[in-house]
């Protein structure tokens, strides 16, 4: 994805232009209006009171000479930066504290789901609560995603936390993760992946796999949680004891599975 330094400097607050004059300015060193211009595109009719609104807001500094032409510097890059960070992580600070009061005044549902749509929302929320896990992380899940989670669940490991659960065509998982065993049924599913993440038995997101770019769900209903940390723990016993007993338990379980649900499951070469 290509990014616009001008369109990140402007989610800061600034304006295109302002955005543009400052590039000029770093580009270029100390320059009068006419320069500055020039050099960021900015037409001549808006430069001055671009400049004007950087120098009111301790961005850009000016000097006038004898005969009256302002010369323009800007803060250093370093000093520019810094103030950036500081105002964004007081707004951030702000903002956090008072939609936390709002959230815990606010009435509460007595059974809560929600549902977040997309790639990037599903992995930055399974982030989110793979930090705040406070004992344990159960999950279930399969390469893919298992590999965009990883740095964070070693982390997690590393911090402590107490980790479970098992992974579908993950061949070295992180101890304390089973990996599924491989047969012709499990491989059919592949198009149909999905993941379950549970956090202290607390918190629970689950649903299509996050490269699927398709819907998830959290709650924080224990129904909901008991349930799918239950499927889970399962789906680890039965692997255990075929890995016990060998081939010929999973010949008898598939078939049974079928006949329970009523449905063709099975793959043709099974």
């Amino acid at each position: 994805m290509v990014r616009d330094l001008s369109e990140i400097l402007q989610r800061f607050g600034f304006t295109q232009y302002e955005s543009k004059a400052y590039q000029a300015l770093v580009r270029s060193g100390p320059s009068n209006a006419s320069s500055i211009s020039k050099v960021s595109g900015i037409p001549r009719a808006r430069i001055y009171d671009t400049l004007e609104s950087l120098v009111e807001q301790g961005i850009v500094m000016t000097e006038e000479n004898a005969e009256g032409v302002k010369t323009y510097t800007c803060l250093p890059v370093s000093v520019f930066l810094e103030r950036i960070r500081n105002s964004w992580l007081t707004d951030f600070s702000f903002a956090e504290k008072e939609l936390k009061a709002i959230e815990n005044q606010g009435e509460k549902q007595d059974t809560y789901i929600s549902t977040l749509r997309g790639k990037d929302n599903i992995l930055a929320f399974c982030r989110i609560l793979i930090r705040r896990a406070k004992n344990q992380i159960i999950l279930s899940v399969w390469d893919t995603m298992y590999n965009e989670l990883l740095p964070d669940l070693q982390q997690a490991v590393h911090n402590g936390r107490r980790l479970r659960g098992i992974t579908f065509e993950v061949f070295q998982p992180l101890e304390g993760l089973y990996s599924h065993r491989l047969n012709d049924y499990m491989s059919s599913l592949r198009s149909e992946n999905w993941f379950i993440l549970s956090i202290d038995s607390c918190e629970l997101l689950y649903g299509h796999s996050a490269e699927r770019d398709s819907n998830a769900f959290y709650t924080d209903d224990s129904v909901h949680i008991y349930l799918l940390e239950d499927y889970i723990w399962h789906d680890v016993l039965v692997n255990r004891l075929i890995k016990e007993q060998g081939k010929q338990l999973d010949n008898w379980i598939l078939p049974e599975m079928e006949e329970f649900f009523d449905r063709k499951l099975l793959p043709p070469s099974f």
